[in-house]
This record gives C-alpha cells, structure tokens and sequence, in this order.
C-alpha cells in the first residue's frame, strides 16, 4: 500500500511539474516580472512539498524509486535524484547559449535580460554556489559509501547487527540530499532576476521530464506511469 501510495504521489507531482513548465514558459513572454516571480516560487515550493512527501517514505522504497524506469534510475539518479550540481551545470550550459545567440546584440550594449544576460555580481555567486554545492554533494556521497560499507552496523562475523540503524542512516542521508536539491535550487533562483529563473527552471522541468519520458519509451514498460 506504502508504494502504491509514493507512486500515485509521484504521477502527482511530475503532472504538477508539466503544469508549472508550461506557465513559466507562457509567462516568460508576458514581460510581467510579478507573475514570473510567483511561477517560480511555486516552482520551488511544488519541489519542496515533494522533499516533504519523500520524508514521510521508508528510506528503503526512496532508494530503490521502483516507479522510475532503469533509465532515471540508473542515469539520471544521484542518492535517489538528480545531482544538485546539475542545476548549476544547467544554468551554465543554458547561459552559454544564449550568450553565443545575441553576442551580436551585446557588442551594441543591448541587454536581453534572459540567461545570456548574467553580470559579473551573478557569475560570482553562481561560482561560489557550485563549488560549495560540489563540497556538500561529496561529503553525502562519502557517508552513504560508509553506510553501504557496513560500518557500525556490521559484526566482526560479517552479520548485521543494527538493521535499524544502517536503515535510519540511509534515510538520513536521502534527507539530506533533498535538502541539498532544495537549497542549491533556493539559492540559484535567488541569485537571479525572475525571468532569468523561470529559464533556469523551465530547462531543469525539461530535463526531468526528459529522463522521464526516454525512459519509459526505452525501456518499453510503465514504470509507474507519467
């Protein structure tokens, strides 16, 4: 019952996740920099209720996300989801692009204010949020290393002697992840103006939803549905 449950919430959230995509993308168009600032903070807080959902689950069930395909398993999913860094990547990959795409019109000093628009005060920011995010995710991946390796849990006969515990930690360490996910999303969104955001997060709703839907079609199952 637990699964199905954490199932149907996860076809909730990710047909959220469709809604909110198509207004940032609607709205982003709107020059209406009010409306785009309360898309993005109910981007961020549809993302946190999810963290929330995800809290309440076995640990065991959040590991395994047997609603996911082997696809977002296997490719996209860093301690149950996608690497934090990867929003940082995102925003770099995405600014790039349009930087290459209006070069033309900066040389002129006309300024777009999307992605391709950042100023050296965002750059640095961006930056320093990267590396501290790189730190962070790190120091996650090394606990949950430890915690598969056994220790504390572990008898000298091989046997486990605190199922309990190394269940607890390995719920500990997703939790902390999600709250890495939340933050670093938090602080990009922070960093940036409101139709820079809703760039951002229109890109990582398309990534999400991607995986989702290449891994369904590849792997030719349901998966738990869309």
């Amino acid at each position: 019952m637990e699964l199905e449950a954490a199932t149907r919430r996860f076809q909730l959230w990710l047909r959220g996740l469709r809604s909110l995509r198509r207004d940032l993308r609607t709205a982003r168009w709107a020059d209406d920099p009010a409306q785009l600032a309360k898309l993005v903070a109910g981007y961020v807080s549809h993302f946190a209720d999810y963290c929330a959902a995800r809290a309440e689950l076995d640990p065991v069930w959040t590991l395994a996300a047997p609603w996911a395909s082997p696809v977002e398993r296997g490719a996209a999913h860093w301690l149950a989801g996608w690497r934090p860094t990867t929003l940082v990547h995102l925003l770099y990959t995405e600014s790039g692009s349009r930087f290459e795409a209006q070069l033309p019109d900066l040389l002129l000093g006309v300024r777009s204010g999307n992605l391709g628009d950042l100023s050296p005060a965002q750059l640095a920011q961006i930056d320093e949020l990267q590396r501290r995010t790189v730190a962070q995710e790190d120091e996650l991946s090394r606990e949950m290393a430890r915690v598969q390796e056994g220790h504390g849990a572990v008898g000298a006969g091989g046997e486990l002697v605190d199922v309990g515990g190394l269940v607890g930690r390995v719920g500990a360490v997703l939790a902390g992840a999600d709250a890495l996910r939340l933050r670093t999303m938090k602080r990009a969104v922070e960093i940036l103006e409101p139709a820079q955001a809703a760039e951002l997060l229109v890109a990582a709703a398309d990534m999400e939803i991607g995986f989702r839907e290449f891994g369904l079609k590849y792997d030719g199952v349901g998966a738990g549905g869309s």
